[in-house]
């Protein structure tokens, strides 16, 4: 009798478990159902969904919100926090940097973050017979970003190592950015080369599904290890049209909540519309006019003065972007500047008012404009003295013939402007853009040809040399200042990495840029900086002419939205009234 009363105890609390069970789990999943939908408006789809192997935008938009790295950049600013590792130290030598692992962190597949599980992502990057390694995969962001990893090891569960071939600065910062990400190690037993397809991270969000060129969906992760998402599920839509983005996230009925890429011509309407804002700032992008100074008659650092100062950036700025770019003074855009003087200040332990000996570009602008000036130089240049043989007579009248030095004005042929075909992020109208500055140049009497190549025939030419003058442009992932310095460095040219050094091949503006590379001291480094800079300034191998702002159209409903430096759209905060 005892054991049959037992029995009947054992089978009531076995169901008491199991109903208990059951509540929670109904529980979240009402949480989940309360939750609310938001809906972003992409201009294109994904191309995978694998951080180590994509390059493009849209893929890294979706990535960001279900998979994480051991560091990432503070909400809105370039400032490098801990997300997946809790603290990190480097040492002396500035190549060992060791990462303290989160505790408690687990995949979406249930399993636990470990400094192995973490060293997986890398490893299988950077060694081709890793598993993951996959033979159709470029994993197009290692080498340049990650190529001074030499060894990454679990020093135990909770501690991962990386080992690098020299010290580099920007490694943190590179870290920090989507293709870092670390993704289950698990994902591969389950769906072999699919998990390119199908991620498995830490985020705020788990994947659910993808239906190509239409949309991908994320569901709430509520086990996520920070602050729980606000929202119960996350769609990217694919709207290739700006005309149909703007009427989704005009609907009331909830078409969409936010897009991006909003056409200029647009703009007048977004701002009239009650029910949406335009979140914006400076991209990490800068469009340039290169001087091919190894080239007649542009090896003339007072031609490319008077050229520079011919340029009408302003007008330039408002008529190319209609609204959505600003003046550059440097190569380097507004966000990056910043961080690197807060990084100076931060070193030397200045607090309050930033210093008068931080400021890091020279901002007084180019002396004024002088035609008759400019037309003058020309002209002089344009002089050639060549030697002549002359029939005459001497003294005695008999025929001589003697040689003389003649000078006389030989007008150059155009100069040839080359500028791709295409829109690009930081150039959105390149035609128009080659159509202004050819106008602002031939006020001083230069006679100038446009030569439009599709981009690689475009990229192509800039690499050969062949140019005279050369509309172009870089973008940052990382907001590194040495990525938009490295375009003219010979060393970068050599490893594939930039575009003009043919064009300048300056010794010690190269030696400078790796120095910036490898020094460490945040106080030294804006020093580095600060020379460099003044040393495009003087030297003029190009003009910066604008850096394009980023936007994002958002519906007045949508709160905690913020537009971050590297366009990365985070929606763990987010929330809708």
């Amino acid at each position: 009798m005892r054991s049959r009363n037992l029995l009947v105890i054992f089978i009531v609390l076995m169901f008491g478990v199991i109903g208990a069970l059951y509540v929670v789990g109904c529980s979240a999943q009402r949480a989940a159902a309360g939750m609310k939908t938001f809906v972003y408006a992409c201009a294109a789809d994904a191309q995978k969904l694998d951080p180590a192997d994509v390059d493009d935008t849209e893929s890294a938009k979706v990535l960001n919100n279900v998979c994480e790295g051991l560091v990432r950049f503070k909400s809105g600013t370039l400032r490098v926090e801990p997300c997946l590792a809790e603290s990190w130290s480097i040492s002396a030598d500035g190549c060992l940097i060791f990462f303290a692992i989160r505790e408690g962190v687990k995949f979406h597949d249930g399993t636990p973050l470990t400094a192995e599980a973490a060293a997986w992502s890398f490893r299988r990057q950077m060694d081709a017979k890793a598993p993951g390694h996959f033979a159709n995969a470029r994993f197009p962001f290692w080498q340049a970003l990650y190529g001074d990893i030499e060894e990454v090891r679990a020093l135990d569960v909770q501690r991962l190592q990386f080992k690098l071939k020299r010290p580099n600065a920007a490694l943190l910062a590179s870290l920090a950015i989507f293709p870092a990400s670390i993704v289950s190690p698990k994902s591969l037993a389950d769906y072999g080369e699919g998990m390119q397809r199908h991620p498995v991270g830490t985020g705020p969000f788990k994947f659910k599904e993808w239906l190509p060129n239409e949309k991908i969906v994320l569901d709430a992760n509520l086990e996520y290890w920070g602050k729980k998402p606000k929202l119960g599920r996350a769609v990217f839509k694919v709207a290739p049209d700006n005309a149909t983005r703007l009427a989704l996230v005009q609907s009331a009925q909830g078409g969409a909540h936010a897009m991006d890429s909003p056409d200029p011509n647009s703009l007048p309407i977004i701002t009239a519309d009650a029910n949406l804002r335009l979140a914006q700032a400076p991209g990490l992008n800068v469009a340039y006019l290169a001087f091919n100074c190894r080239k007649e008659p542009m090896t003339n650092v007072l031609l490319r003065r008077m050229a520079s100062a011919a340029l009408k950036k302003p007008v330039f700025a408002e008529v190319v972007y209609r609204g959505a770019g600003v003046e550059a003074h440097s190569v380097l855009p507004p966000p990056v500047v910043e961080d690197i003087i807060s990084d100076g200040i931060r070193a030397a332990g200045l607090t309050g008012a930033k210093p008068p000996n931080t400021n890091l570009v020279d901002q007084t602008g180019e002396p004024p404009f002088d035609v008759e000036q400019a037309r003058n130089l020309i002209a002089q240049m344009q002089m050639v003295t060549k030697t002549v043989k002359v029939a005459t007579n001497d003294l005695f009248g008999l025929p001589i013939t003697i040689e003389t030095n003649v000078t006389e004005r030989v007008e150059w042929p155009p100069l040839k402007l080359h500028v791709m075909a295409h829109p690009q992020p930081y150039l959105p109208d390149p035609v128009r853009a080659a159509e202004m500055v050819k106008a602002d140049l031939e006020t001083t009497g230069l006679k100038i040809e446009i030569v439009t190549n599709e981009f690689s025939a475009h990229l192509d030419s800039l690499r050969a040399g062949q140019y005279d003058l050369a509309l172009h442009g870089c973008a940052s992932n990382n907001g590194d200042p040495v990525s938009f310095l490295s375009m003219l460095d010979p060393q970068a040219l050599a490893a594939g990495g930039a575009i003009l050094a043919s064009s300048h091949g300056d010794e010690e503006l190269s030696a400078a840029i790796a120095a910036a590379r490898t020094e460490m001291d945040a106080r030294k480094r804006l020093g580095i900086y600060r020379r460099v800079l003044a040393t495009l300034r003087d030297r003029l191998p190009l003009v910066p002419l604008a850096h394009a702002t980023d936007r994002v159209v958002v519906r007045r409903n949508v709160k905690d939205f913020i537009l971050q430096p590297t366009m990365e759209v985070r929606l763990g905060p987010v929330s809708l009234k």
